[in-house]
């Protein structure tokens, strides 16, 4: 009898622990793809979720910056091309890698946060591309 209401309690706080969530995150990556970083994110499910924030920081970053706010939208998969991680002066973001990638799943029971880091070096051509674009913004 006391082994059957031990397993009773352990389902119904398993099971509250998994309501507390309202997403799953099953995929989020970020890679260099030309001049831009690609970031994707894809969730199991969007029960109760508001919407999602992404913020980038580079290694010499004290903090991260938001870089996109996204409206749940029930698509499951998400994507962002972050075309300003190369834009600002040599001694900011552009030599301030790797960067690292905050993505907020944002629900009335609360937030929670994942982070994905970016790999690899971009290429002189694409660090050069991105200040091009800059200077006309």
């Amino acid at each position: 009898m006391r082994l059957r209401a031990g397993l009773l309690a352990l389902l119904l706080v398993l099971g509250s622990v998994a309501a507390v969530y309202a997403a799953t995150l099953t995929l989020f990556t970020a890679a260099y793809s030309g001049a831009v970083v690609k970031v994707e994110w894809e969730v199991s499910n969007e029960v109760d979720v508001t919407g999602f924030e992404l913020a980038r920081k580079s290694a010499t970053d004290a903090s991260y910056s938001m870089v996109s706010t996204t409206a749940a939208t029930g698509q499951r998969r998400y994507l962002y091309l972050d075309a300003n991680v190369y834009r600002g002066t040599a001694t900011t973001t552009t030599l301030g890698g790797p960067y690292t990638y905050r993505l907020t799943v944002r629900s009335p029971a609360g937030d929670q946060s994942y982070l994905t880091v970016l790999a690899g070096t971009p290429s002189a051509v694409q660090r050069s591309w991105g200040t091009i674009k800059s200077m006309f913004r």
